[in-house]
């Protein structure tokens, strides 16, 4: 008897020791996506909840929705628990209590039977060749079982909208996350400060934590090239850093910011989410503004009238991974870059500000070429990641398979927006798409 007992102990302490660190990350994913999934996409919560990934620890957890406060929570075992707190025109934040957030800029789009970009008419019709090239981001034919559910592809060529296309359920106005194409708007953002000269890519002395070891060699240049030497776990577990500073309540720039360099700042690439998120308290801090700059300086503009970035619990933007955004919204961004920056006749972004972007930081980045938050199609060595797409596409990229597509020699922008789990990155198939679209569109 007295070793049965022995046994649970042991039993119960190990799983307690093993679920301490990984409990609050599941429920925090859960209620965040939960919350962002009901009240920012208006999907029903059991499609939200079909999407969760498959941790063992899901069909443990227990979530809960009050519709009228915009509160969702999430417990697993009855021993750990996280709330999520949705906030009109800034989506869902995971916080012990509710964010104090200012008033959202007003983000207006006249809708109503206007064309694209300034309204949200569609083609009338969509020529044969471009809807077959489309077809390969739906198609669910895979060897190997694969799924790639796709839930929306939006081409423009020369400026217009030719083709949109919408899962069953899907509707043209609804928000998906971005994931990590949010970073290339943090570039955008960076890029609006430049020209406002509240801030320059060759600052350092960034944050005060910093002011007292090597750190504060680390420049915004640095950040947007993802060569500040940081140490920082880019690995989607329970229990990394990334995973970690997304799902757990707190202050996303302040947990990356406290990470030890492991290399000097500029020795070296390394992708880090973290990285966009200190580049996005920094500006902020410098230009003593608050949440709503993004939809001050990007999303009124651009009438991007769906978008929302999401803050964390210290009201700071989640710049890494938290946009929402409909695909024509996302669209209007990368129409953007494609004029230079260039919108409604008013230049946004500085002179060379787009060249600077999708040039390659001068950095061994293997096989990924990368410029200041954006990937490029063409390293430094000419080497091409989708061979049969023209060497000056480059792309915002998202877990899951989202994608935004620019090519300027095309005059193409195509945006993608899906939950490809199955697949790495652009293994989906996203160069037979572009390569297929250029084929249709391009005479």
């Amino acid at each position: 008897m007295a070793i049965s007992v022995l046994v649970l102990t042991v039993l119960i302490a190990g799983g307690w020791w093993y679920l301490r660190p990984i409990a609050p990350v599941v429920t925090g994913y859960a209620a965040k996506m939960l919350c962002s999934g009901v009240f920012v996409s208006e999907r029903p919560p059991d499609a939200v909840e079909h999407d969760f990934p498959g941790n063992p620890l899901v069909p443990f957890l227990r979530t809960s929705i009050d519709e009228a406060s915009g509160r969702v929570d999430a417990d697993l075992l009855g021993v750990w628990g996280s709330t999520a707190w949705f906030t009109p025109g800034y989506g869902c934040t995971l916080a012990e209590e509710r964010p104090d957030l200012p008033p959202p800029t007003s983000v207006d789009l006249a809708r109503s039977g206007v064309p694209w970009p300034f309204g949200d008419a569609g083609p009338a019709s969509v020529p044969a060749e471009l809807d077959a090239a489309i077809d390969v981001a739906f198609d669910e034919d895979d060897d190997e079982g694969r799924i790639k559910d796709t839930r929306a592809v939006v081409v423009l060529h020369d400026g217009r909208l030719v083709a949109e296309r919408y899962a069953e359920g899907i509707e043209p106005d609804t928000p998906f996350i971005g994931w990590s194409m949010t970073k290339s708007v943090a570039n955008a953002l960076t890029g609006r400060l430049v020209r406002e000269g509240v801030i320059e890519i060759d600052q350092t002395d960034l944050l005060p934590v910093w002011t007292t070891d090597d750190r504060r060699n680390i420049s915004v240049e640095h950040l947007l090239h993802m060569a500040t030497g940081l140490q920082f776990e880019e690995v989607y577990d329970p229990g990394t850093d990334a995973t970690r500073m997304l799902f757990r309540a707190g202050d996303t720039g302040e947990y990356a910011a406290s990470k030890p360099l492991e290399a000097p700042p500029g020795s070296r690439w390394h992708y880090s989410s973290g990285n966009t998120n200190i580049l996005c308290d920094v500006l902020h801090r410098e230009a003593d503004a608050d949440a709503d700059l993004v939809r001050e300086l990007i999303f009124a503009p651009l009438g991007m009238h769906t978008a929302v970035l999401e803050p964390d619990a210290a009201a700071d933007p989640v710049c890494s991974s938290n946009l929402y955004a409909s695909a024509k919204d996302w669209a209007r961004f990368g129409q953007w870059f494609l004029q230079d920056g260039f919108w409604n006749g008013e230049r946004l972004l500085p002179n060379g500000w787009v060249a600077y972007s999708t040039s390659p930081a001068r950095l061994d980045t293997g096989e990924t070429p990368y410029g200041a938050h954006w990937w490029l199609n063409s390293g430094p060595d000419g080497t091409r990641r989708m061979p049969s797409v023209p060497p000056d596409a480059y792309w915002a990229s998202g877990n899951e398979g989202q994608q935004l597509v620019v090519v300027p020699s095309a005059e193409l922008v195509i945006v993608r927006l899906g939950r490809s789990a199955d697949f790495d990155g652009i293994a989906w198939g996203l160069e037979e798409l572009v390569a297929g679209v250029i084929a249709a569109v391009v005479s």
